[in-house]
């Protein structure tokens, strides 16, 4: 790990020791042996750090894992993306990430339930619970959280983070592959840094506005704006929006100069 990534990635663990399950020493371990899934990059005067670690193995493999990636005007975190990724394959099949997703969260809960119904309708929900074995190609990407400090916005910081999650999450891919994630629509809510609330976000129809907000950004990036009650078998009176991304990638290697 060089110096730059491991002053910003102590920085962000001693933030956050409390909610990360590896040790400090464990996840130093993970990073000199594969540098990829722990990096800084500057871009422009921010600095992004991007960085996984797993949060569901099952049977001694890694089926899903949790991802982070902290902004950085020089010391103080300026944005923040959290997300959550695992082979599509496994989305489907895996009944511990069905049951990580479900107990995590309403709102992960219906992220794994929209992104499975709408791509894949032809299958019951869930999956896992049936005997059901097809193969399932791609990547599949749950945004848990993104926000950009107001007065840092307008600088494409939220687009950065967008591509860095989205290359983090194919870094193993070679050739062809396709690409699934899936946003909540809620009201962006700080995580980290000076925009951060005192209270937890509560659902509310006055909101809807600015659902429809980041409707409309999203939708910019190629992602599909859908409302959770125009589904089929959806819960009664929900009016819960979703955005929704299936690209088909494919991923050239460039040969080291």
């Amino acid at each position: 790990m060089d110096t730059l990534t491991k002053h910003y990635f102590d920085k962000a663990y001693e933030m956050l020791k409390n909610y990360i399950q590896p040790t400090y020493q464990q996840l130093q371990q993970r990073y000199n042996l594969f540098p990829e899934e722990c990096y800084v990059e500057q871009i422009d005067d921010y600095f992004y750090l991007t960085f996984t670690y797993p949060r569901v193995v099952e049977n001694s493999f890694e089926v899903l894992e949790q991802g982070l990636i902290l902004v950085y005007d020089k010391e103080q975190i300026i944005a923040d993306m959290a997300f959550s990724h695992g082979t599509m394959h496994d989305v489907l099949h895996s009944n511990d990430i069905f049951e990580e997703l479900s107990l995590d969260s309403d709102w992960s809960f219906l992220q794994h339930y929209t992104l499975c119904k709408m791509m894949f309708p032809d299958y019951p929900y869930p999956l896992c619970k049936s005997n059901n074995t097809d193969e399932i190609d791609g990547e599949a990407c749950f945004f848990h959280n993104a926000y950009v400090t107001k007065r840092y916005r307008q600088q494409h910081i939220f687009s950065n983070m967008l591509d860095n999650a989205k290359e983090m999450v194919l870094r193993n891919c070679y050739q062809s592959t396709t690409y699934y994630a899936i946003f909540s629509l809620d009201p962006d809510i700080a995580c980290y840094g000076e925009d951060t609330p005192k209270e937890p976000y509560i659902y509310s129809m006055k909101d809807e506005p600015a659902r429809l907000l980041n409707k409309a950004i999203l939708e910019k990036k190629g992602f599909l704006g859908v409302k959770l009650e125009d589904l089929e078998d959806s819960q009664d009176g929900a009016k819960l929006w979703f955005a929704l991304l299936k690209e088909n990638e494919f991923i050239q290697e460039v040969e080291p100069v």
